[in-house]
């Protein structure tokens, strides 16, 4: 790593990236000669992540490819893609660049097409895991503008440290407990550059920017501390919540002797492993008809139903 061992670099810094490596450590197992694939823009965020990976990787054995993917979404991005791709080759890693189809709109549309074709060069590439660079600002923002669009306590957990992508690929990010302005810190220290992106400073180009530039900053005139640290720590109480519930329904002998809400909860699990849409009125009309009739259909061809007290699907699963 350029500069780790200069003067310039402080233990706090060094900290960051101790931090960094124990978070990947925590989001194993590692299994030797394992590939994984990094998602990087270039940014601050995923350049300190791949330092960390690098280092972490290197002690163990295991094989990486870091992807780049081109927005196409803007002017410029095609030049900014090939410069993020030159950081991660100086680096020492293989690095591929992917292009999405131009004309996409909109931060949710471009966000599942980036993921469609990261699962995809993934797979590929015979890696099952794929590390992202999400950070704790980024949770923040997250609770924030679910908050406005109307989250339940489920939402509130903010992005999980790891999840299922696509068949055989999960998502892991190691970096959520690390503060942007940390990274940047050490990044600064160890002498390493980053690509930074004109459009996440831009209020009108999205609507995390205008959390970031004007949400956050009100809410520390108000807050009696950091309002970010109060976010997380609602965050993490909002995931003991739900690894709670988790475990309360899994042991449950009866679903009937549930209370209403406990009822419909394990009705919402059910219908989102199934990629089924969960909304209030259908959990109501599906307790009722399984509290009244022991089964509720749910698609035409799917149906759950009440055997010895568990909930069981009856139909074929996509």
């Amino acid at each position: 790593m350029r500069g780790e061992n200069s003067s310039s670099v402080t233990a706090p810094d060094q900290d960051v990236l101790a931090a960094a490596i124990a978070g990947i450590h925590g989001l194993g197992p590692w299994p030797e000669g394992a590939c994984v694939a990094l998602a990087c823009s270039g940014g601050a965020d995923s350049t300190f992540l791949a330092l960390a990976w690098r280092r972490f990787a290197g002690e163990r054995g295991l094989s990486s490819t870091v992807l780049v993917v081109d927005h196409a979404h803007r002017p410029g991005t095609a030049a900014e893609a090939r410069a993020a791709q030159s950081i991660y080759r100086e680096l020492g890693f293989e690095c591929a660049l992917l292009q999405l189809e131009p004309g996409l709109r909109g931060e949710s549309s471009l966000r599942d097409a980036r993921y469609r074709v990261l699962a995809a060069a993934a797979q590929a590439r015979g890696a099952a895991v794929l590390l992202t660079a999400h950070q704790a600002d980024d949770q923040a923002e997250t609770l924030l503008l679910r908050l406005a669009r109307g989250t339940g306590l489920r939402g509130l957990a903010g992005i999980p440290a790891r999840r299922q992508l696509h068949a055989g690929i999960e998502i892991r990010r190691p970096l959520l407990a690390l503060r942007r302005e940390a990274i940047r810190s050490a990044l600064r220290a160890f002498g390493q550059a980053w690509i930074e992106d004109p459009s996440n400073v831009e209020p009108e180009a999205a609507a995390r920017n205008r959390v970031r530039a004007e949400l956050l900053p009100a809410l520390a005139q108000v807050a009696t501390g950091d309002p970010v640290d109060a976010l997380l720590r609602l965050a993490a109480e909002a995931q003991d919540w739900s690894d709670a519930l988790a475990a309360l329904l899994a042991s449950a002998p009866d679903w009937r002797a549930l209370p209403s809400y406990l009822r419909r909860q394990a009705l919402a699990e059910l219908l989102r492993a199934a990629r089924e849409t969960v909304s209030s009125s259908r959990l109501r009309d599906l307790e009722a008809a399984l509290l009244r009739h022991g089964r509720a259909g749910v698609t035409a061809d799917l149906s759950i139903r009440l055997a010895g007290g568990r909930l069981r699907w009856r139909g074929t699963l996509q």
